[in-house]
């Protein structure tokens, strides 16, 4: 747990004088809303983790296989040789494949974003005036199942698929288009099934072959799209089909990148249960906890005060400066900024003792600072992000800069 919140404070506990320097959140996140707006939409993470480095491998009419960097070449030598705009997008190609974190109601999802070259022509019957551009699918599952993507223990040299059991997905054409908002087109696909006014009738099966050949070891993968039937989940996902999976075609990539991919994204993860009758006074005040961080997460700052209030009712006394951090940046949102400041103090009075969190515990200076620039306090604010940067935290450069003489 504590991997998690050392990386997700990284990402949201650092404030910009005109709102968050992170825009955390696409939607739903401004501060002139009422706390009612806050509560029970869908909430959209940043990049958690990416792959970019990818080889695709395609089998050749004549039995023969041909690789492309981030691209699936085709089965025939005359097309791959082509010179039409087309040819260059091999059968499939990656730009980039990434993860995020998306909270529906109080459920965690991931969605997996895939970036690729795309295009089409003018005048398609005439191979005429191809016009190049970047598309993106986006594909939302249950984050339980990253699990199952790359299990604790690694079945090296063992082929299996995972039904992602997906619960919305989407296309974005053109997305480097200034007309086009791609956190928005997300959340709005997400909140069209949330409202049952479309049914999602797509799923993806993810098919994985981790191989190990002494010292090197790289992971084959394959994203199967299918309509969202179960026997077809069943065709892809049986053990006697395996194979088939990787008969033609599959993206490969060094293991440790595939890890990190999936293992980046798990970090965001927390455990948490409404049914708290069966916990310890320890496990209640970490379910009441990571609540907390999950609400923060869906812009519900006032329900995350409630359960970073909760926790600290069980545990008066916490090791883990983070809770004050968290506390005080929702309590910031909320412009009680005198409340986030004591929260602050309380966190910077806690300095830790693991080197690891030491730069994050350095952003409470920043943090405060924001808070008390925000109550016209600019001698305190440029004291604390002076500090800040004395200690490191290089971010501060900028707004010494800009405010403090």
């Amino acid at each position: 747990m504590l991997k998690f919140i050392i990386k997700s404070y990284s990402l949201i506990l650092v404030f910009a004088l005109l709102g968050s320097q992170v825009q955390v959140f696409s939607q739903n996140n401004c501060d002139d809303q009422d706390d009612t707006d806050l509560v029970n939409f869908s909430s959209l993470s940043p990049v958690q983790s990416e792959i970019v480095d990818l080889r695709g491998w395609a089998k050749q009419d004549n039995g023969s296989w041909l690789s492309a960097p981030n691209r699936i070449p085709f089965t025939d030598e005359k097309t791959n040789k082509g010179t039409g705009g087309e040819r260059k997008l091999g059968q499939d190609n990656i730009i980039a494949l990434q993860l995020r974190k998306v909270m529906v109601g109080n459920k965690q999802y991931n969605v997996i974003v895939k970036r690729y070259y795309d295009g089409d022509y003018e005048f398609p019957v005439l191979h005429e005036k191809w016009r190049g551009y970047k598309s993106l699918d986006f594909f939302v599952f249950p984050s339980y199942k990253l699990e199952e993507i790359l299990p604790n223990e690694i079945p090296f040299n063992e082929q299996y698929a995972v039904n992602l059991q997906l619960y919305a997905r989407g296309t974005v054409k053109d997305y480097e288009s200034k007309y086009v908002h791609v956190d928005d087109e997300i959340v709005a696909a997400i909140q069209r099934v949330e409202r049952g006014e479309i049914v999602n009738d797509w799923n993806i099966v993810f098919a994985v072959f981790p191989i190990k050949n002494g010292d090197n070891e790289v992971v084959r993968f394959k994203l199967i799209k299918s309509f969202n039937k179960a026997y077809l989940a069943s065709f892809y996902t049986a053990p006697s089909n395996w194979e088939k999976n990787f008969e033609m075609t599959f993206y490969e990539t060094n293991f440790f990148r595939f890890k990190s991919f999936i293992r980046d994204a798990q970090e965001y993860v927390l455990d948490v249960t409404e049914n708290i009758d069966q916990l310890s006074v320890e496990g209640a005040y970490e379910n009441n906890y990571n609540w907390g961080i999950l609400k923060y997460q869906m812009g519900d700052w006032p329900t995350a005060i409630d359960y970073f209030n909760e926790a600290l009712k069980i545990n008066p006394e916490p090791n883990d400066f983070l809770i004050y951090s968290f506390r005080g940046n929702a309590r910031s949102k909320m412009r009680r900024y005198n409340d986030a400041i004591d929260d602050f103090d309380k966190a910077l009075d806690m300095k830790p003792k693991d080197i690891m969190d030491y730069s994050n515990w350095v952003k409470n200076y920043f943090n405060r600072g924001v808070a008390k620039y925000y109550l016209e306090d600019l001698g305190g604010a440029c004291r604390d992000w002076n500090k800040a940067l004395e200690l490191g935290f290089g971010q501060a450069h900028d707004f010494i800069m800009d405010y403090c003489e």
